[in-house]
């Protein structure tokens, strides 16, 4: 089952970075994902950086919060609407992502240090094309009820 052996790869060394994120920085999986992505992406809304994580927007403000809190991101406030912000690193964030990424890059590396080269490169083409499909995958409709999590239950195809 592919996506069981992926997601158990992503479990088992996720777990390495968890404990690296937590254990010498303080901070969670979640909110290294999201200070990674403003360090490559520069000042974005929070709705924005939860479509570019690919995350839960109500999970991604609670992360925003608490890295706000920690003075590793500032909001811009929009001039002349303050319901509007920006998100950006701060100096701190940009430190602090320059002391974490060679650490990231080091698990990285152990995972794919037993494959060539080209393997590498041909793992990397095989991920881009298993995503192109499971995305394709996720926005056909299907014969099957959706899950309703807020409610618990399943829901009608179709059905909103």
């Amino acid at each position: 089952m592919l996506l069981y052996r992926l997601n158990r790869i992503r479990a088992v060394g996720g777990g390495v970075v968890l404990r690296l994120c937590e254990g010498q920085f303080g901070m969670t999986r979640r909110e290294w994902v999201l200070l990674a992505l403003l360090r490559g992406g520069g000042p974005v809304s929070s709705s924005g950086l939860a479509a570019r994580a690919d995350l839960d927007k109500s999970a991604t403000s609670k992360a925003i919060v608490k890295l706000v809190a920690k003075h590793l991101v500032r909001r811009l406030p929009r001039a002349g609407d303050r319901r509007y912000a920006e998100l950006e690193l701060t100096a701190d964030g940009h430190a602090l992502f320059d002391r974490m990424m060679p650490l990231m890059k080091d698990i990285n590396s152990r995972l794919l240090d037993l494959l060539s080269p080209r393997e590498v490169t041909a793992l990397d083409e095989l991920l881009d094309r298993l995503l192109a499909a499971a995305i394709d995958l996720s926005d056909a409709p299907t014969p099957w009820p959706s899950a309703d999590r807020r409610r618990g239950r399943a829901r009608k195809a179709g059905v909103g």
